[in-house]
């Protein structure tokens, strides 16, 4: 067929440019002093191969992933893919799709199955990244109530809005560096954290980038609590009633789902196996009769 006769050239220049990406960064030259070596190790790119191989693509075809991009944004803020970025997650993809090419050529395995298996291995990496993406955003989540019933008690003991914000920023987990970023951004910037007449506040515009609708309510929440003064602290303490009541109706939803979801694992990795255990000998033992 004519797409097997493509294949060949396709993994052959695939392979030839991560090769090519690899060793154009290899310095054979010997003799160098002691400072020319320290100059050359601090100005080297130490990037991994799939940072380097997913970034050059994405600069020479001027391509931008703007959804990974907000998942690899959300990764970060759950601590996941340090120092990585989108290109290396693309070139995960491609190593994997080569590696894949690879075998059907060597094994000459030329079957849909084998195809479909290369386009799921391609697309492991892009959904590890939505997941870490999810998982960071259900961090933030659960941690909205807490954060509310911190700021609450703090304008309760006298404290004013910004210094009650200020205080969450020592929360672990997400929703702390989100704070920290909003703080920092505020006294770089010499702006306002909280909105004020038709200027909009730091908080709201970080907590907006991040499309996530119980962020952005929390924030506009907090800046008309910021607006109303000596009201605050009471307002406040409503606005975590409100998010405890809100968060305990959504773990009592997702325990009456639990069971649906777990139906289906159950029944892929325990009715299944048993049935087949179960079916297999039996039939093997019909058919040996015959």
């Amino acid at each position: 067929m004519i797409w097997q006769n493509l294949i060949p050239p396709i993994v052959a220049g695939v392979v030839a440019y991560i090769a090519y990406g690899y060793f154009r960064n290899v310095d054979l030259t010997f003799g160098r002093s002691a400072s020319a070596r320290l100059e050359q190790y601090a100005a080297a790119d130490r990037r991994g191969l799939t940072d380097r191989l997913g970034d050059s693509l994405m600069d020479r075809f001027g391509l931008t992933f703007e959804s990974l991009e907000h998942e690899m944004r959300w990764a970060h803020l759950g601590g996941f893919y340090e120092g990585k970025t989108v290109g290396s997650v693309i070139g995960q993809s491609l190593l994997y799709a080569a590696a894949g090419l690879a075998y059907i050529l060597t094994f000459k395995a030329f079957s849909p199955v084998f195809l479909v298996g290369i386009l799921v291995a391609a697309y492991y990496p892009v959904l590890g990244l939505k997941g870490r993406g999810a998982d960071a955003r259900q961090m933030v989540k659960r941690a909205l109530p807490e954060a509310a019933a911190l700021i609450a008690a703090e304008m309760a003991a006298g404290g004013s809005a910004e210094t009650a914000v200020t205080r969450a920023a020592s929360l672990p987990g997400p929703f702390g560096k989100l704070i920290h970023q909003v703080i920092s951004t505020a006294q770089q910037s010499g702006r306002l954290v909280f909105s004020r007449d038709a200027i909009e506040g730091v908080m709201v515009e970080q907590f907006t980038q991040y499309r996530m609708p119980h962020l952005e309510a929390f924030a506009r929440q907090i800046d008309l609590v910021a607006a109303k003064g000596a009201e605050g602290p009471k307002q406040m303490g409503e606005v975590a009633r409100g998010l405890a009541r809100e968060y305990r109706s959504d773990v009592a939803k997702s325990a009456e789902s639990l069971s649906n979801k777990l139906l289906a694992p159950i029944t892929l990795y325990i009715f299944v196996p048993f049935m087949l255990a179960i079916f297999i000998p039996l039939f093997a033992s019909v058919f040996t009769t015959f």
